[in-house]
């Protein structure tokens, strides 16, 4: 079992080895994803295992959940890993102050390739990496994540995907924010 408190970190911009940024990261993924909702228990997140089974990363999708005010717990089905982390709140990576309180939400489906990319475009913008934040695999849907979110929420991502087009020059790219784009008229058309 993993025991972390976030205040003994480093921060994401200081140099570290590449093991131990690694696994800060995903200490960074599990925060952001069990703040991002409010949810009895614990649910499935977009965030893979990191753990090593065998000579192969696990990469299973882990069970999170904020149980307790000041605590995040996590856990692998796949692998049986799991961990406790505290810290978190009042630091940056804690995304609860930006959970829908209304109730129209609209459902938004992406991909992990998408979704990375957003993830990236976030970095800094804490209220629209809460939305990202809080995707999960679908159910009977291989390969695709699913959110609930707000029309706004929708509509501030939309904004985001069209600088993030304008600012690259990748055909592929491009491609990719505008199937991110379509998707979202459908959200938030309510298709």
């Amino acid at each position: 079992m993993w025991i972390t408190d976030v205040r003994h970190l480093a921060a994401a911009h200081e140099p570290q080895e590449p093991a131990a940024a690694h696994r800060a990261e995903l200490v960074r993924a599990i925060v952001e994803a069990a703040t991002s909702r409010r949810v009895a228990g614990a649910w499935c997140s977009a965030v893979r295992c990191i753990a090593r089974v065998g000579r192969k990363a696990c990469s299973e999708r882990l069970q999170v959940g904020q149980l307790e005010t000041a605590r995040v717990e996590w856990s692998c089905t796949a692998c049986g890993e799991s961990g406790v982390i505290t810290g978190f709140e009042g630091t940056d990576l804690d995304l609860s102050s930006y959970v829908p309180t209304n109730k129209k939400l609209r459902l938004w489906g992406f991909d992990e390739e998408e979704r990375a990319v957003l993830l990236a475009g976030t970095t800094h913008i804490r209220p629209l990496r809460a939305v990202v934040a809080r995707a999960s695999p679908a159910v009977g849907m291989e390969g695709i994540l699913i959110l609930q979110a707000t029309v706004d929420e929708l509509d501030e991502i939309y904004t985001l995907v069209e600088h993030l087009t304008d600012a690259t020059r990748s055909r592929r790219r491009i491609e990719l924010l505008d199937g991110l784009r379509a998707s979202l008229c459908t959200s938030m058309d309510g298709f």
